[in-house]
């Protein structure tokens, strides 16, 4: 079975690389090849960058580059599918250049993979390993547990490839999204495809500010980008479920002064901070 951890790579995350890097050459099992799709970075200090990492991870490295290109982002991770597609890939493990792999992940995926899932997924932690999201349901397998948050991500994830075709990957132009795992997903789902958990490994995940998800505090600005960024979603997605034209009317009308989280913990599943109105 052909493996391929992939991840686009750009140079706002460049500071992150290293460890990234570091997170695979650290994996306990090494049978893999690396996809990098660069965004924009240029290729002379990408390839001076990787210089000082070990020649059996070059070995098994691909860059494709589209640094001139000046595609968006989710149309670079499209362009990761489809090379990850053509060249063989049958089990696609995502990791984002700016988290870790625990050192255990990629065999663990391996072990639990077995060929009847759509995709595969692991816990995600803080940098200081405290858990980053709950607990992760054993099976996604309906589009009801992605409907007002997501924790399906390109650094948790991995895809059964032999169950993806091109048609479909070609079908995700239509979404001009700025969320392309939600989004993706999400499609999966409303396809008919399924999930289940990878147990006892994760991945180290990087909040920051330059990061889509943010800080993910619990401030006015942050439910407000919140809501915008679920209502763009659910629009992309209002032809494939009539409960997404429920989600727009809902959230047009929440007053975000007089709205609420559920444990105000701090710990929230992707877009999950929102919850209902309050009472008063």
């Amino acid at each position: 079975m052909k493996v391929t951890v992939a991840s686009v790579v750009f140079r706002e995350a460049l500071a992150f690389f290293d460890d990234f890097v570091i997170s695979l050459q650290k994996q306990d099992c090494q049978e893999f090849d690396v996809l990098l799709i660069n965004d924009n970075i240029p290729m002379d200090v990408l390839a001076d960058r990787l210089k000082i990492y070990k020649k059996s991870f070059a070995d098994r490295l691909q860059i494709v580059d589209k640094s001139t290109h000046k595609l968006l982002p989710y149309e670079l991770r499209i362009e990761l599918l489809f090379e990850a597609l053509a060249g063989g890939t049958e089990l696609l493990i995502l990791l984002d250049c700016d988290d870790m792999a625990k050192s255990n992940r990629i065999s663990e995926v391996m072990k639990q993979y077995d060929g009847k899932y759509d995709f595969y997924y692991n816990d995600l932690f803080l940098l200081n390993g405290m858990n980053a999201m709950p607990r992760l349901p054993e099976i996604t397998d309906k589009i009801d547990y992605l409907l007002e948050h997501n924790y399906l991500g390109l650094s948790n994830c991995a895809i059964n490839m032999k169950h993806i075709e091109e048609e479909f990957i070609d079908s995700l132009r239509e979404g001009v999204t700025q969320v392309f795992d939600w989004y993706l997903f999400s499609r999966m789902l409303l396809a008919g495809m399924r999930g289940r958990r990878i147990d006892n490994t994760g991945t180290y995940y990087r909040i920051y500010v330059n990061n889509t998800a943010g800080l993910s505090k619990y401030t006015e600005s942050e439910l407000e980008k919140e809501r915008n960024i679920k209502l763009k979603h659910y629009e992309l997605l209002r032809k494939y479920d009539g409960r997404y034209r429920e989600l727009i009317d809902k959230y047009v009308k929440l007053d975000i002064g007089r709205c609420r989280t559920g444990t105000n913990t701090g710990v929230y599943f992707w877009w999950g901070m929102l919850s209902e109105w309050r009472d008063e």
